[in-house]
């Protein structure tokens, strides 16, 4: 039984222990693995769960050299799920993080909850009679092609399912891909650009069915896997973390919030038997077709964060480094692939500590997870914290290793390292109070009832959508935003976008939603949002597009003569990159999902888990990487082994770059924001060509002078970039399409009587001409 689970994953001898176990042998890199496996495992991709005990790995960190290990930029859930699952197969991870503490990342701010399935909500057939051929006949509702079709709807593709038969869950392996991973049809005959899925002829976007298939099928198993405890199907131990025989086998159970539900009931607890089970609690957000989302309270990203983190922390293989912001990655463009077309090998990256001010390189045989999270920082109006997540560091470190790797000519992205960048999702509902941040409200509120009025107090988002406010996010998020523009003009200047859930109850609302409350009732002018309605508009949350990817996680690109490969030793997960799961827009609480399911691929594809060709690929790229750092270190050796002293003097080369990026978020706002035009367009392009050249300049003049540059000009530098990228891409794209809408110049700040017909607003001589010349600027 136990030889034909793992048969699939590992070439793997096995036999038997006199514990009951199972001895098993197999090459992780060229290191030769035994570990006993538990009685216990899970079949959620078919393999065996198998971990090294807590004295062997760490002892096999202490023999390893510290190159000989996987770098991992971000400690979010992408972050974690990567390392935790390569460090379950022997790979040792460094877990790089800006903030100084692991839990500073974009993961932390999430409210809404994660997509699980819900396993009681059921459908009786109509085939037969009597009671015993209804329960026969009764099926799941909440199926993989449920939640992929979901997706699809919100994307905004609108073109059928390629896969309309029903899939079980576990592995999505090769056998069940659909478009062989990679579309090689980009917008203007690009061929290099490897973008996964297929193009819709009506809005331009480009969705990848594979990548949702995946999410749906391998998504339950990796949140029983690294989430739930034994209680609720999970494997891990009860004590959060610390338990498990040998001290690493537990990864965290996640406190999700809990109800008590008729034992056979069809899901809303009102029918079936008395007896009571105490199960996840389940909630409906905007277009789920079934309450699937397990949630704690309305800080779900937070519990997650902090207990993932927490488990990888526990892990002897895996070790945090904070106040650590990566300005570089390390590349070697000698060594070349025997068994693929990939040429770019990355070995490292160079990594500024923002306490010391020094650089230091950073070298990893096992290559480099990108895992940073999304750019929505780099608008004014966000609902990522300050700081410095979320100004689009992965993309920004992705776009110059591509610069380098052609030699310095290509600061516009041509290869596809970064792809549908002008997807960039705007939140309907972020509290609106003049000279204050904006807090997120979230979509969890619209989903248990909240209605958006205007100041008159009319119900407004069926103007815009038949599904009103549970409308996919780019329609409501314009709804709101065209209601807030109709007072613009007015002396008094009245907000005019509201959302009201005052009639639910109170006592329930606040113990459903305690941090929307704490923040409301702490201001010098409590706002209890229970009672009174809650002024709302738009702000930049989540990047659907990024840093382009298989659905291994590994980065496209950087083939031999300009051709289709990949860059070997590097890898995406998370918001950071773009596998076409979103399309052009995010269905809700599908973030932490991806971070958990593509992270854990990563994982698996660095260890050469999967097929005999990933063992191949893996054992070669670590023997050339090796070979390679081991050059680039005698060369550091033999001028001192210093990259940079560093120093202290950059205040004011700081107090400059954030002026800058100040005004780079206004620009973006302004003219990259929920409604654009080709005009506007243009000039941020424009616009942002300058400031990225100036952050180079600025970078370049701090290297030069013998002192590191701060972090706040290496934020500059990699908002700059991101931000450039986004506003070509959008510029780029005529066609209106999900997050991405674009308006004839002379309709700026248009009102709609119909709503907005589906998100797209037909060509016109005009708009075509302005972006025609808009283009042409970009280029030169």
């Amino acid at each position: 039984m136990m030889s034909r689970l793992l048969s699939p994953i590992h070439r793997i001898a096995t036999r038997p222990t006199n514990s009951g176990g199972i001895r098993w042998s197999s090459y992780v890199g060229d290191v030769r693995c035994w570990s006993n496996l538990s009685k216990s495992y899970h079949c959620g991709r078919g393999a065996a769960r198998r971990s090294l005990s807590a004295a062997t790995a760490s002892t096999q960190q202490q023999q390893q050299p510290q190159q000989e290990r996987l770098l991992i930029l971000g400690s979010g859930v992408a972050g974690c799920a990567t390392a935790l699952t390569a460090a379950r197969h022997g790979i040792r991870c460094t877990v790089l993080h800006a903030g100084s503490s692991r839990d500073d990342c974009n993961s932390y701010w999430a409210q809404g909850g994660i997509i699980y399935r819900n396993y009681r909500l059921r459908d009786a057939g109509s085939g037969g009679s009597g009671a015993a051929s209804s329960q026969k006949e009764e099926k799941l509702v909440d199926t993989p092609l449920s939640l992929v079709n979901d997706i699809k709807i919100a994307s905004g593709y609108l073109g059928p399912l390629q896969r309309t038969d029903e899939l079980e869950e576990g592995w999505y392996g090769d056998k069940l891909v659909l478009n062989g991973g990679v579309d090689n049809s980009s917008r203007g005959g690009d061929s290099s650009s490897m973008k996964g899925g297929r193009q819709c002829p009506t809005t331009n976007i480009h969705w990848n069915e594979d990548a949702a298939w995946k999410l749906a099928c391998e998504g339950p198993s990796r949140v029983r896997e690294l989430l739930l405890g034994k209680k609720d199907g999970g494997l891990n131990e009860e004590n959060e973390g610390n338990g498990g025989d040998d001290g690493v086998n537990a990864g965290c159970v996640v406190p999700f919030d809990r109800v008590m539900h008729a034992d056979g009931g069809s899901g809303s607890g009102e029918e079936g038997g008395s007896e009571k089970m105490d199960v996840l609690s389940l909630c409906l957000e905007a277009s789920h077709a079934a309450p699937r989302i397990i949630h704690h309270a309305d800080c779900t990203g937070k519990v997650i964060t902090t207990h993932i983190t927490q488990a990888a922390a526990n892990h002897p293989l895996i070790e945090f480094v904070g106040d650590s912001v990566v300005t570089d990655l390390i590349f070697d463009e000698n060594s070349s692939s025997s068994i693929s077309n990939d040429a770019a090998l990355v070995i490292g990256a160079q990594v500024l500590n923002k306490q010391t001010n020094r650089l230091t390189n950073y070298y990893a045989t096992h290559g480099v997870v990108l895992a940073s999270g999304g750019l929505a920082g780099i608008y004014q109006h966000s609902t990522n914290p300050l700081g410095f997540n979320a100004l689009g560091s992965s993309v920004g470190l992705a776009l110059r290793l591509e610069d380098s790797f052609s030699g310095g000519n290509n600061k516009s992205s041509k290869g596809g390292i970064v792809s549908d960048l002008e997807y960039v999702q705007f939140h309907p509902t972020s509290l609106f109070l003049p000279n204050e941040a904006r807090f997120l409200l979230t979509e969890a509120l619209r989903g248990e009832g909240a209605i958006l009025r205007d100041l008159e107090g009319r119900a407004f988002a069926r103007d815009y959508h038949a599904n009103g406010e549970l409308a996919p996010r780019d329609i409501v998020a314009r709804a709101v935003f065209c209601e807030t523009q109709k007072n613009a003009g007015d002396v008094s200047g009245e907000h005019n976008a509201y959302l009201d859930i005052t009639h639910r109850d109170s006592d329930w609302l606040k113990e459903r939603f305690p941090s929307i409350d704490a923040h409301l009732m702490s201001r010098n002018s409590p706002m209890d949002f229970t009672k009174e309605w809650i002024p709302v508009i738009p702000a930049a949350h989540y990047t659907c597009g990024g840093v382009t990817t298989d659905l291994n996680g590994r980065v496209v690109g950087g083939g031999n003569s300009n051709s289709n490969g990949w860059y070997r030793n590097l890898y995406a997960a998370g918001e950071a990159a773009r596998t076409g799961l979103h399309g052009g827009n995010r269905l809700a609480s599908t973030s932490l999902l991806e971070g958990l399911v593509f992270g854990s691929s990563v994982g698996e594809i660095v260890a050469g888990v999967g097929n005999e060709e990933n063992q191949e690929n893996a054992v070669e790229s670590m023997h050339q990487a090796r070979d390679a750092i081991e050059r680039r270190l005698a060369m550091e050796q033999s001028r001192g082994g210093r990259v940079d002293d560093g120093g202290m003097n950059g205040d004011a080369s700081s107090r400059e770059a954030t002026a800058i990026l100040t005004h780079l978020k206004s620009l973006m706002w302004d003219n990259v924001g929920v409604v654009r035009t080709p005009a506007k367009l243009a000039l941020a392009v424009s616009e942002l060509a300058a400031i990225r050249d100036q952050a180079d300049r600025l970078w370049e003049d701090c290297s030069c002078g013998g002192t590191a540059a701060s972090w706040e000009v290496v934020a500059l530098r990699d908002a700059a970039y991101a931000g450039l990228a986004v506003a070509e891409s959008a510029l780029a794209n005529p066609v209106s399409g999900g997050a991405h809408y674009v308006a004839l110049d002379e309709e700026e700040g248009f009102e709609t009587d119909g709503g907005l017909e589906d998100g797209v607003i037909a060509d016109s001589d005009d708009e075509e001409e302005a972006f025609d010349i808009g283009l042409a600027a970009a280029r030169g």
